[in-house]
């Protein structure tokens, strides 16, 4: 007998089959919530630091 392997389909460009996908979700995780702590901590800041705004609109006149 052969080694089997010789008679499998080439598997170009395809991850391998013990491939670990722990590491790339991981960075994706930290990468929302970082971004997540980024938004509130700035929305924190600009709230305390906020000013109210008038906005004065021409009267309009009926015809």
């Amino acid at each position: 007998m052969g080694d089997i392997r010789m008679y499998e389909r080439p598997r170009y460009g395809q991850p391998e089959k013990t491939a670990f996908t722990g590491l790339p979700i991981g960075v994706m995780l930290l990468s929302v919530i970082a971004i997540a702590v980024y938004l509130f901590v700035g929305g924190e800041i600009l709230d305390n630091n906020g000013r109210d705004v008038a906005v004065y609109l021409p009267p309009v006149e009926a015809k």
